[in-house]
């Protein structure tokens, strides 16, 4: 029997991933890791439909802690989705302790389980700032908190794996940011202020947003780690995995804006307006909550370029199964509610 271990399994991409598990057969059991079940009520729908399949199974815990009471053994997969992930949202030092903490535990329990094959899923965040187009060979300077403890993380899988590379896999990718049903996050955030009417251009219109549909993420995470298991690719494989050519944000406003039915034309201001708005009123969105969208990190974000380029996908000939517009159509197919 093949059996799965998903850490961070009730999240957004932990779930659609055990699903897709199940429904190719890759393991005939899955359990998933996390600190409590999914909340969203399209993630628990997920989450009730693979309970119930009986080839998964919840445990309640933490990567931060010892994973050594968890009583599973002979372990042929490993997959690491725990994270603090949300920029702004956190203390810089929640980044390290969970993510970076959390992989140490997940390698120590990978050998205490004889698992052999890991898969990881990095960030792009690992590159940094920089208004330039960046592919796998460029240099990783992260800025951010969550970069940094990303790229640690890269790190301490790829120690575990030169331990005994002859007879390890590590998958290590870095998506953009990524969409889908469920994710409640920044996509789903600008489809409703496009719905509402409020969005407008602030000189950004052209800024690059790398970006990926979340059930293609799913595809191309299983296809490669399939190809190291045929060793048809080298066993430690570090990837981006982002829509190509990389869209520009007008391309996202535009796209949500056909599945609305709404006119994909915007009002739009000079950066410099938005520049000085920031900075004025800098002593007040400093003390914002994280999830407001005036906060003076999400502010700045919005002139933060991710322009990506999956380098690695492209020349292995990865058949990408969606474009922008097709992830949005199949978006709104599966799940309306976040439309409305």
């Amino acid at each position: 029997m093949q059996t799965g271990v998903i850490f961070g399994g009730c999240g957004f991409v932990g779930l659609y991933f055990a699903e897709e598990l199940i429904k190719l057969k890759t393991c005939e059991f899955i359990y998933l890791i996390d600190t409590k079940e999914p909340e969203d009520n399209f993630l628990i729908t997920k989450f009730i439909l693979l309970k119930q399949s009986e080839k998964v199974k919840f445990i309640k815990s933490d990567v931060r802690q010892s994973l050594n009471n968890l009583n599973i053994k002979n372990v042929d997969l490993i997959v690491d989705f725990a994270a603090v992930h949300r920029e702004p949202g956190h203390k810089d030092y929640e980044y390290f302790e969970t993510n970076v903490e959390g992989s140490k535990n997940i390698c120590n329990f990978a050998e205490s389980t004889f698992c052999k094959n890991i898969i990881f899923t990095s960030s792009i965040a690992v590159y940094g700032a920089g208004d330039y187009e960046k592919n796998e060979t460029s240099k990783t300077l992260p800025t951010s908190a969550y970069g940094k403890s990303k790229l640690e993380c890269e790190k301490n899988y790829t120690t575990w794996y030169n331990k005994n590379k002859d007879k390890k896999i590590v998958t290590i990718c870095r998506p953009g940011v990524v969409f889908g049903p469920g994710e409640k996050g920044n996509v789903t955030r600008l489809i409703k202020i496009i719905k509402k009417r409020l969005f407008f251009y602030m000189g950004n219109k052209d800024l690059r947003k790398a970006g990926i549909y979340i059930k293609e993420l799913v595809n191309i995470l299983i296809w490669v780690n399939q190809n190291q298991l045929s060793k048809n690719f080298e066993s430690k494989t570090l990837f981006n995995a982002s829509l190509a050519p990389c869209p520009k944000l007008i391309n996202f406003a535009q796209e949500i804006s056909k599945k609305l039915n709404l006119s994909g034309n915007f009002l739009s201001f000079p950066k410099s307006l938005l520049i000085f708005f920031i900075f004025i009123t800098a002593f007040i969105t400093k003390n914002l909550k994280s999830s407001s969208n005036f906060s003076h990190v999400r502010l700045k974000k919005l002139f933060r370029s991710n322009s990506i380029k999956p380098n690695f996908l492209l020349d292995m000939k990865y058949s990408f199964k969606y474009d922008l517009s097709t992830s949005m159509e199949d978006w709104k197919k599966t799940n309306p509610s976040d439309w409305i």
